[in-house]
């Protein structure tokens, strides 16, 4: 077989799909939670497009809704991204109004965000939406299963988060 055939077929080849061989049951769990989160996240971002947002400002919005008033930093820290990622997602929300920034008084480089009216009202359509992911993705599983579940992926945050 000529090089010009083998790379024909290899482009021909039809590529495993999500449920079959590693990306199935037998797959390795790391894999398959990154596979499921992939695939949720897409949902989750093709529902929060027509709003402007993206998964970005959905996780910072979110935990703005859910911390009132935090630091740059920590804000960062709680939406699980780097402070560089999270400043440029900020700055873009503050200039969409949905966030103000206002310096710390005992503290010159700590800058305190919260939401405004705007961003409030932005972040509970966004979460609205992406719950409705969630419960999709939930679908036929039962309470005690699901309590399970979400047991389980806090065990495993906790068990190998940084100390």
């Amino acid at each position: 077989m000529s090089a010009a055939t083998a790379e024909q077929e290899r482009s021909r080849r039809v590529l495993t799909g999500p449920g079959e061989g590693y990306r199935g049951p037998d797959g390795h769990i790391g894999f398959l939670l990154r596979q499921a989160q992939t695939a949720v996240r897409g949902a989750i971002e093709r529902a929060i497009q027509p709003l402007g947002v993206s998964p970005a400002q959905l996780s910072l919005l979110s935990v703005l809704m859910h911390e009132g008033v935090v630091s740059s930093a920590d804000l960062a820290k709680l939406a699980m991204m780097t402070a560089q990622s999270a400043g440029g997602v900020v700055q873009n929300m503050e200039k969409a109004g949905w966030v103000t920034r206002e310096k710390a008084r005992t503290h010159g480089r700590i800058l305190w965000l919260k939401l405004t009216p705007e961003g409030r009202r932005v972040a509970a359509l966004a979460q609205k939406r992406a719950g409705e992911i969630e419960r999709e993705m939930l679908r036929g599983v039962d309470g005690a299963t699901e309590t399970a579940i979400r047991s389980w992926l806090v065990e495993c945050a906790l068990r190998f988060a940084k100390k």
